[in-house]
């Protein structure tokens, strides 16, 4: 995602606190000096944190620190305190539309609807032991992270974004949950939360935090080994099943001697005898149970065995080679967040194609032409 992100957060803190340099400005996350003029001060440190939900939402807090060295800084702070309090909507309002702008440009880079909303905007002086004037804006921002079942998947919407010597980012996430995986190395880990200090250059595909319920890990292995016992359990009894009637059973003539004869491949000649049974029509029931066997005997393809990616191109395909990532969800049962986090992956690999309409994101395979089937740009979807 572009660079121009975090850019847009300074931006519009800036132009909502009003910080004005006096020279070279000391700023946080590319902001450029300069430019401030409503007050004397200029911010020495900047600390972004997000704070992330169970559901993918996060709240937002962006503190801008100016410490107040001199009698000119207090008095220029507690101005712009009194500014603030006297009209925060002024304030709040275009930092909100420059936030607002953000989101969607992170909402088309990877698909999932996104709002910032209840934005807010506080000045206060605090001892950090040294005196510091703190100007915090807070807002939430919807969908900001993707979710996969129970696994929380941060960083896409700020995806490649930079922090200068004068910045810091925290993730945090709620008790009860777990880092995953970071990357790249944090300045930082603490229970609930990682932190970069500025500078670094987040490279493409960086921040990535990922975070998951406590325990977490002991289900995946109890259903794998479960899994692994069924299917033993399960082979066991297929080798062992008899087919076709029972030696108590008279064998109908017409069943012929694959059903009765011994070979070296049970199974097979179990099949071909309960194939046999079901064409002769017998009286004695066994033509109904040799149907029911033979469908036992070659189950369709669990789709529970296919990967998501492989599910996801599998319907696609299935669909003429283009649909909307909408419906791939519907299709699938998947949450928008789960298909977006799919999607993307098989995009970035080269397995996909997309493109927006409207507000509709549409899949299609690489080598779908659309002019080849007469689809115009509906999709012929409702």
């Amino acid at each position: 995602m572009q660079r121009t992100v975090l850019l847009l957060v300074v931006v519009a803190v800036v132009a909502g606190a009003g910080f004005a340099s006096m020279g070279a400005a000391q700023s946080g996350a590319g902001l450029p000096a300069g430019g401030f003029e409503q007050t004397d001060v200029n911010p020495d440190d900047v600390l972004i944190e997000v704070s992330v939900e169970p559901d993918g939402d996060a709240v937002w807090e962006t503190e801008y620190r100016v410490r107040l060295a001199s009698d000119d800084e207090e008095q220029a702070f507690e101005d712009l305190r009194a500014d603030v309090e006297s009209d925060p909507d002024a304030y709040t309002g275009r930092f909100g539309d420059r936030m607002r702008a953000t989101a969607d440009t992170a909402e088309n880079a990877t698909g999932r609807d996104m709002n910032v909303s209840n934005v807010t905007v506080t000045a206060e002086r605090r001892e950090l032991p040294q005196s510091y004037g703190v100007i915090t804006y807070r807002f939430e921002w919807s969908n900001f992270a993707a979710v996969d079942d129970d696994r929380i998947l941060v960083g896409d919407a700020i995806d490649a974004l930079f922090l200068d010597e004068a910045t810091s980012l925290i993730v945090s996430w709620e008790d009860g949950y777990r880092l995953g995986e970071v990357s790249p190395s944090p300045t930082e880990t603490r229970d609930t939360a990682v932190v970069w200090e500025g500078p670094v250059d987040f490279t493409e595909g960086e921040p990535r935090v990922t975070v998951e319920p406590d325990g977490r890990a002991a289900g995946p292995l109890l259903f794998v080994a479960l899994g692994l016992l069924v299917a033993v359990v399960a082979v066991v009894g297929y080798r062992r099943r008899p087919w076709g009637t029972t030696a108590s059973e008279e064998t109908p003539a017409s069943t012929g001697s694959e059903a009765t004869a011994e070979a070296d491949d049970a199974v097979a000649a179990g099949a071909a005898g309960a194939g046999a049974d079901a064409a002769s029509g017998g009286t004695d029931g066994s033509a109904a149970d040799a149907d029911g066997e033979a469908g036992e005997a070659a189950p369709p393809v669990d789709e529970d065995l296919l990967s998501n990616e492989e599910q996801v191109v599998r319907l696609i395909e299935d669909n003429g080679g283009r649909m909307k990532q909408k419906r791939v969800a519907e299709e699938l049962d998947w949450t928008a967040a789960k298909t977006s986090q799919v999607v993307t992956g098989l995009r970035d690999e080269g397995d996909l194609d997309g493109f927006r309409l409207g507000r509709e994101n549409v899949l299609s395979l690489p080598e779908y032409d659309a002019g080849s089937d007469g689809s115009d740009d509906s999709d012929g979807e409702e």
